[in-house]
C-alpha cells in the first residue's frame, strides 16, 4: 500500500504540474487553432512518455527495495534456523491458526526420540513421551494456554527404551502483526544431567548431616562418660577437691550442651542464642539447687556458630557458678541474677551479667585476682574478639558485668525476646 501510495502521489503531481503548465505555454505561443491541435497532441504523446518513464523509474525502485527487505527477511530467517538447530536446547515453533508446526529443531527428535517427520505430521506424539505423572499438567498447558507466556515448567520424558529424561520449557506466545499467524514458540532444555548430579549432590549432603550429627551425638554421650566418672571421684574426694571436680564438671556440661543442641537441631552449623542459653542457665540452676535465687532472662536471638558458642557459654558458666557459690547466702531474701545478651548490628553483640549479691571484697583487684573463675571468664572474652566494657562491683549491692563482641562469624536472625523469671 505505502509504495502504491507513492507511485500514485508522485503521477498525480507530475500530471497536474504537466497539464498546466503545458495548456499556459501553447496559448502564449500559438494563435491559431490548428496549431495548438497540432501540439495539444504532441503534448499528450509527451505526457505519456515521460509519465511512462517516470512510473518505471519509480516501480524499478520499489521493486528493489522490496528485493531488499526480502532478502534481508529470507537472511534472518535462515539465521534463525540455524541458530535454532545448532544451539544444545530443543525449538518448536507452533502455528496457532493452522494447528501445524511451522519449525521444529534436530534436538527435539532426539530428547523425545521420536523422527522429525512424524512429529511434523502428528504432534500429539510429543504428548505420549510425557511422563504419566506430568502428562495431564502439560497437555492443559499445551492444549489450553497456548496463547500464555509459561516459564520454568519442568516435567519428565519417558523414551521408547525407558529411560527418564528431564525436560525445562519456556514458551512464549507471539500474537499475529500485519496479518501474521499467531505462533507459540517453545524453547526446551534437557535437564537431565542437572537433576541427576542434584540429586547426587542432596544424598551427599543428607549422608555428611547424618554423619556430622552422629559426630555431635557420640563427642556429648562421651563427655557423659567423663562428667560421670567426675562425679563418681566426687563422692569419694575430700570436700576441697570435690568442689574443683564439681566446677568442671560444669563446664563440661556447657561444652556437651553445644554438642546436643546441635544433633537435636536441624541446622547443623548454627546454634539459637536464646536455646541454648536459656538451657544452659537451667542446667546449672538445677545442678546448683538453688532455687532461692530467682533468674531473669532478656535474650536477642543470633545465630552462634559452634566456635564462638562454647567460649560464650563457657563464660556465663564461670559467671553462674561464682553468683551461686559465693554471692548468695542461704535465704538471702530477693537474690537475683539478671542475664542480658543484646544484637547490636550484624556482626556485633553484647553481654550484660549483673546480681545483687555481696559483690566482690573491698580494695578487691580483680585484675590481679589469682582467681581461676575470674582468668577464665577474661581469656574466654578476648579468645572471640571480645573486650571488657565494664566490671564494677560495691560490697553488698553486687557485680556487674558488660563485654561487647565483634566475632565476624555469627549471622544475625531476627530479634526475639525472652523473659524468664
Amino acid at each position: 500500500m505505502k509504495a502504491a501510495s507513492r507511485i500514485a502521489f508522485f503521477y498525480l503531481l507530475f500530471g497536474y504540474i504537466w497539464i498546466y503548465f503545458s495548456d499556459y505555454t501553447i496559448s502564449l505561443l500559438f494563435d491559431s487553432s490548428e496549431e495548438i491541435r497540432k501540439f495539444q497532441s504532441l503534448k499528450g504523446w509527451g505526457f505519456v512518455t515521460i509519465s511512462a518513464l517516470i512510473i518505471f523509474v519509480l516501480l524499478v525502485r520499489e521493486l528493489q527495495r522490496q528485493r531488499r527487505v526480502l532478502f534481508e527477511k529470507v537472511e534472518s530467517d535462515q539465521l534463525f534456523k540455524v541458530i535454532l538447530e545448532r544451539i544444545e536446547d530443543a525449538a518448536i515453533v507452533f502455528n496457532l491458526d493452522t494447528w501445524k508446526i511451522d519449525f521444529l529443531s534436530e534436538q527435539v527428535s532426539r530428547l523425545f526420540d521420536i523422527p522429525t517427520k512424524e512429529i511434523i505430521s502428528h504432534p500429539e506424539l510429543l504428548m505420549e513421551r510425557v511422563h504419566e505423572s506430568d502428562r495431564d499438567r502439560m497437555t492443559n498447558i499445551w492444549m489450553n494456554q497456548l496463547r500464555e507466556n509459561h516459564t520454568g515448567l519442568l516435567y519428565r520424558i519417558r523414551r521408547l527404551d525407558g529411560q527418564i529424561k528431564w525436560a525445562l520449557e519456556h514458551r512464549l506466545f507471539i500474537p499475529s502483526r500485519d496479518g501474521s499467524a499467531n505462533k507459540a514458540v517453545a524453547i526446551i532444555t534437557d535437564m537431565t544431567s542437572y537433576m541427576e548430579n542434584q540429586s547426587k549432590l542432596e544424598r551427599s549432603l543428607k549422608e555428611n548431616e547424618t554423619l556430622l550429627t552422629e559426630v555431635h551425638h557420640r563427642v556429648k554421650n562421651n563427655l557423659a562418660v567423663v562428667i560421670s566418672f567426675l562425679q563418681l571421684q566426687v563422692y569419694s574426694s575430700p570436700r576441697e577437691t570435690a568442689d574443683i571436680l564439681e566446677q568442671s564438671i560444669v563446664r563440661i556440661k556447657a561444652i556437651a550442651l553445644v554438642h546436643e543442641k546441635l544433633y537435636s537441631s536441624k541446622n547443623l552449623s548454627g546454634l539459637s542464642s536464646v536455646d541454648y542459653i536459656t538451657s544452659l542457665v537451667e542446667n546449672i540452676k538445677l545442678m546448683y539447687m538453688r532455687t532461692d535465687i530467682s533468674i531473669e532472662l532478656d535474650i536477642q536471638k543470633l545465630e552462634f556458630n559452634i566456635v564462638d558458642a562454647i567460649p560464650m557459654g563457657l563464660m556465663i558458666t564461670e559467671m553462674l557458678t561464682n553468683s551461686f557459690r559465693h554471692a548468695f547466702s542461704k535465704g538471702k531474701p530477693d537474690a537475683l541474677i539478671k542475664i542480658d545478651f543484646i544484637v547490636t548490628d550484624q556482626f556485633n553483640y553484647e553481654l550484660k551479667y549483673r546480681d545483687n549479691g555481696i559483690g566482690f571484697p573491698p580494695d578487691f583487684n580483680y585484675r590481679k585476682a589469682e582467681s581461676i573463675g575470674l582468668s577464665v571468664i577474661f581469656s574466654l572474652c578476648s579468645q572471640m574478639n571480645g573486650r571488657e566494657v565494664e566490671c564494677s562491683s560495691k560490697p553488698g549491692e553486687g557485680i556487674f558485668y558488660h563485654f561487647a563482641f565483634s566475632p565476624k562469624k555469627v549471622i544475625p536472625k531476627e530479634n526475639s525476646n525472652v523473659s524468664k523469671g
